[in-house]
Formats: structure tokens, C-alpha cells, sequence
């Protein structure tokens, strides 16, 4: 059996994470929109998965997001394009793109391992 080790790895929280999103950039053009509610369904180094009310016409537009939310009580800020979109119900999920240096990418390597451990550890 052969695995990509190169390939991140995608965390999915049994209990989705509530934070904050806010419109970075609209068709390259940069703007500063008010923040709105999400929860992070699920997370890897290189990409989140999120659910919120709102639809974003992100097939008509590029939608660049700027994603905040806290990951063992520590503030967590990702930006990344919106690369897909799914209903479910009333609301919509949404398949980001980030835009993580490894620096930030290590960063959330470790706070992943420390919350599935404490997870772990719960149990």
C-alpha cells in the first residue's frame, strides 16, 4: 500500500468549531466586509471546510475569505479562496483553499495533535 506522505492531513471535529469569516478580496479587489458567523466542519493544513447561512456567489466571483476562530484557546486567522460550494438545508457549505506559508502550516499541525490528543485523552 502506497500513502502520500507529502499529502496533509484533514482533521474532522466531531463538534463543529464556531468563528468568524469576512470577505478579503471580491474579484481581486480588496474589501473589508463585516464579519459573519461560521463553524469549521473541518480542517488540514491546506484547507478548511466550513458551513454558514450565508451564500456566496462563488461561481460568478472570486471570493478570497478571511477565517478566524480559536483551536485549544489560541486564535487561529486563515485566508484562502473559496474553491466550492454545497447546500445543506438553510445552509451552505464551502471548500477554502488557504493560503498558509509552512510556518502557518506547522503551526496548525501541532494545535491539530494537541486537540485530538486532549480529545483523546477525554474519552
Amino acid at each position: 500500500m502506497h500513502f502520500k506522505r507529502e499529502e496533509p492531513f484533514r482533521f474532522l471535529f466531531e463538534t463543529p468549531i464556531f468563528g468568524t469569516f469576512s470577505i478579503a478580496k471580491y474579484d481581486n479587489k480588496e474589501i473589508d466586509s463585516k464579519p459573519r458567523p461560521l463553524s469549521v466542519i473541518d480542517l488540514s493544513p491546506k484547507g478548511i471546510k466550513i458551513i454558514t447561512p450565508l451564500d456566496l456567489p462563488i461561481f460568478n466571483h472570486q471570493i478570497q475569505l478571511k477565517i478566524s476562530f480559536y483551536l485549544n484557546e489560541k486564535p487561529i486567522h486563515i485566508t484562502g479562496l473559496c474553491v466550492w460550494k454545497e447546500k445543506r438545508h438553510t445552509e451552505y457549505l464551502y471548500g477554502i483553499e488557504a493560503f498558509n506559508d509552512a510556518e502557518e502550516q506547522a503551526i496548525l499541525i501541532t494545535e491539530l495533535k494537541t486537540y485530538a490528543k486532549k480529545k483523546r485523552d477525554k474519552q
